[in-house]
């Protein structure tokens, strides 16, 4: 519809959510620095092209499951999924996603104190060397 109309939509970014998902999550004390975790997470993932082309409440839970138990919340993924409202693959499909990058391998100190210059490849390339790796 959009082709047909000539018209371009801005790509929402996850960022603009992080901070209401965290309200409803209720973190006590620590929802701020949660947030900022989460949005640090947001960042990271925008670098390494996990982003691109997905929606923004996936990448949202996914950042916000991980700033949770980085804090030492044991949040379960039905929670968060009840706050973003996305379904369990997807969140489970971003969450592989970032496993296979390199922030994924730091400490949760280190998360917080080193900016990693270096760029994961897309996931959709990535997926696509492993079944060629596989052939």
């Amino acid at each position: 519809l959009c082709r047909k109309l000539s018209m371009k939509l801005p790509i929402v970014d996850p960022t603009l959510y992080i901070l209401r998902f965290t309200h409803r999550m209720e973190f006590g004390d620590k929802t701020h620095e949660v947030g900022m975790t989460a949005l640090r997470l947001v960042q990271r993932m925008k670098r390494d092209w996990i982003q691109v082309g997905r929606r923004p409440a996936g990448i949202c839970g996914a950042a916000l499951l991980i700033a949770a138990r980085l804090h030492g919340f044991s949040r379960t993924q039905s929670e968060v999924l009840e706050v973003v409202r996305v379904c369990n693959a997807t969140l489970r499909r971003r969450l592989e996603e970032f496993q296979d990058t390199p922030s994924s391998e730091l400490t949760p100190q280190e998360f917080q104190e080193i900016d990693l210059e270096e760029e994961a490849d897309p996931p959709a390339f990535q997926s696509a060397s492993r079944k060629a790796k596989v052939a």
